[in-house]
């Protein structure tokens, strides 16, 4: 039987949960991540409480489900019937009058879940957002880079990076205005988590985010038009790999957007071999 137990503390969740999600710690990176994070500061993604829950069967958990308001649900990965899940899921959010914006997570997981979330509701359909392959590297590819060198950004970049990260956002469909990426750029220079391409200056970017256990994830991967077709962005993602593997981590995990084949091509070349993928949806009014 599937119950939903429902935490006021990220700290409870990890130690219901957390070993179940470290079975399949890349794939399951997002919700580890968040749960990290959140146990070391419960409102660290802003004022509204965050939705936690254990998805259990037989007292056992099977899945996790996050949400930080007024983001999408995060769903990790089920070891259980999906379909019988996701029903006891949208059951329990109705009936605690939760709104829901959208849904992120494997693919089989989220599209059920929308599937779930907008049936017998005519004035609500889901809208498709992005599709992203989940990669996985272990070791990495003796590329040739090109020229240049891997640097953490440091307050000095700031302006810069505001400007780049901003146009990240607009990039892949999720704008941010000047105080969030204000923001941003200042937690990821604090967090010692911006790391720089620098050819006579800045020409890429990469971040890195989400520690667990016994890896971390590579995001936020941006060029400028001016200084793309160089190799720039592969040389960094490259460095940063090597890096972070050589320094404390046993793998880096990334998403990609399956609408680029060329970045797709470029990670695996650079050792990052793909693991599954994963969906997003937005629940909208249902145009009439």
């Amino acid at each position: 039987m599937v119950e939903i137990q429902s935490h006021n503390d990220a700290n409870e969740l990890i130690s219901l949960s957390g070993a179940y999600l470290e079975l399949n710690e890349s794939e399951n990176s997002l919700p580890i991540g968040l749960s990290y994070r959140l146990a070391e500061n419960f409102r660290y993604y802003g004022p509204e409480s965050p939705l936690l829950l254990s998805i259990l069967e037989q007292g056992r958990a099977v899945g996790v489900a996050i949400m930080t308001p007024p983001r999408r649900l995060i769903l990790s990965r089920f070891e259980t019937s999906v379909e019988v899940a996701m029903v006891h899921l949208t059951r329990y959010l109705r009936g605690i009058d939760m709104p829901i914006p959208g849904v992120a997570g494997p693919a089989t997981e989220a599209q059920v879940f929308s599937h779930c979330w907008i049936e017998g509701i005519p004035s609500v359909s889901s809208k498709p957002v992005m599709r992203l392959r989940i990669f996985e590297a272990r070791k990495v590819a003796d590329l040739p880079l090109s020229p240049g060198k891997l640097r953490l950004a440091c307050m000095a970049d700031q302006p810069l990076m505001m400007q780049w990260i901003a146009a990240f956002s607009e990039a892949i469909g999720e704008p941010v205005d000047s105080n969030t990426a204000r923001s941003n750029v200042e937690q990821y220079i604090e967090d010692r988590q911006l790391y720089i391409w620098d050819d006579g200056g800045p020409v890429s970017i990469a971040t890195e985010t989400r520690p667990t256990r016994n890896g971390t994830t590579i995001s936020t991967v941006y060029t400028p038009p001016e200084y793309r077709n160089k190799g720039y962005a592969t040389s960094c993602v490259c460095a940063l790999t090597k890096e972070l593997l050589s320094d404390r981590y046993s793998f880096c995990s990334l998403y990609t957007d399956l609408s680029n084949p060329t970045s797709n091509s470029i990670y695996a070349k650079i050792g990052y071999v793909p693991l599954g993928d994963a969906l997003s949806f937005d629940f909208v009014p249902s145009a009439h």
